[in-house]
C-alpha cells in the first residue's frame, strides 16, 4: 500500500491528481489522503500521515500529473536504496531555496506547464543512472519515503506555519540525521503552477537560516537555466532519455564554468549590476567581493 498525502482546496486539482495516479499505478494498492483544510503544508501533511495506512508514503502537491508507468515498482526500487527521494534538489544546501548554491550542485528535472505550453526544466543528472545520490535538500513538489522515516524526521508545523520552507527544513534535517537522500530521474512530473512570491518568503528564509546556521554552506554559485519546450505526454520519453539528460548535464556544467570564469575577471560588472555568473546577486555581493 502506498499512501499519497495531499493538501488541496481545489476539487478539480485533487480529482486530476487521482486520475493521474490511477493511470501510473496500474492497479497497485494505494490511497489518497486528502487534507482540505490545512493551516500549512507542515500541519496538513502531519495530519495526513497520522491518517495514512501505507508503508510507503508520498507527500506531493495537488497540481501535478505523473507520467511514469509502473510507478509503484519505481518507488519501491528507489526506496530500497534511499531513505527519501524527490525530483529536484541540491548536494549543497546554502539556504531555504534549494537552488541557492548554484547549478553545479543541483540535480533533477521537472516539466512546468502554465497554460501556454509546457517547458522541460533540467537541473542535473550526473552519474548516468536513474538517481543522483548525496542530496542535502529537495523540492517539496514530490517527496517519497517510508512511514518510519517520516515519523522520525517529522514536519515542523510550529516554525514553518505557512507555505514556504516546509520542504527544505524536512529534507535538510533528514540529511543532517544521516539519512540517504536522492533525486530520481525516472519520474516524469508535470507541474501546473505559476509559483507564488510573497513577503512571507523572507520571514521563512530567516527562520530557516537561523535554525540551520551551523550547517549551511556559504556563498552562491552560477545558475544556468536549461529549459526546452516539450509536448505532453508524447515528448516526455525523449526529454527524460538518458542521452538527453547527459547532453544537458554537459552543457549546463560547461556554461556554469564559463560564467564563473567571466565573473572572476576584475571589474567584470558594475558593483550594483547583476553578477555575470547568474547567481541572482549583485556583483558586489557575489564575485565582486574583493
Amino acid at each position: 500500500m502506498i499512501s499519497f498525502i495531499v493538501c488541496s482546496i481545489d476539487t478539480a486539482k485533487f480529482a486530476g491528481l487521482a486520475h493521474s495516479l490511477a493511470r501510473s499505478l496500474e492497479g497497485a494498492a494505494h490511497e489518497m489522503v486528502g487534507i482540505h483544510d490545512a493551516r500549512s503544508l507542515c500541519e496538513g501533511w502531519t495530519r495526513g500521515l497520522a491518517r495514512a495506512h501505507g508503508e510507503l508514503v508520498v507527500f506531493c502537491h495537488d497540481d501535478i500529473e505523473i507520467h511514469a508507468d509502473g510507478l509503484a515498482a519505481r518507488l519501491a526500487h528507489h526506496l530500497e536504496r534511499y531513505d527519501l527521494i524527490g525530483v529536484a534538489g541540491t548536494r549543497r544546501c546554502a539556504g531555504m531555496d534549494w537552488a541557492e548554491a548554484g547549478i553545479e550542485h543541483a540535480a533533477g528535472a521537472i516539466v512546468q506547464a502554465r497554460g501556454d505550453g509546457a517547458t522541460f526544466c533540467f537541473y542535473g543528472a550526473d552519474g548516468g543512472g536513474d538517481a543522483v545520490p548525496g542530496m542535502q535538500a529537495m523540492d517539496g513538489v514530490f517527496l517519497a519515503t517510508r512511514r518510519a522515516v517520516a515519523e522520525a524526521v517529522r514536519f515542523d508545523a510550529e516554525t514553518f506555519d505557512g507555505w514556504h520552507g516546509y520542504d527544505a527544513d524536512f529534507t535538510f534535517r533528514a540529511h543532517r540525521a544521516g539519512l540517504r537522500l536522492a533525486v530520481v530521474l525516472d519520474l516524469p512530473i508535470v507541474h501546473h503552477s505559476r509559483g507564488r512570491q510573497d513577503q512571507a518568503r523572507v520571514r521563512y528564509h530567516l527562520r530557516f537560516a537561523q535554525r540551520h546556521a551551523d550547517a549551511l554552506a556559504t556563498g552562491r554559485g552560477p545558475w544556468v537555466d536549461a529549459m526546452e519546450e516539450v509536448v505532453v505526454p508524447d515528448g516526455l520519453p525523449a526529454a527524460y532519455a538518458r542521452a538527453n539528460l547527459a547532453r544537458l548535464q554537459a552543457w549546463t556544467r560547461e556554461e556554469a564554468r564559463r560564467r564563473r570564469a567571466l565573473a572572476e575577471r576584475p571589474y567584470a560588472a558594475g558593483r550594483n549590476d547583476p553578477c555575470p555568473c547568474g547567481s541572482g546577486l549583485r556583483y558586489k555581493e557575489c564575485h565582486g567581493q574583493r
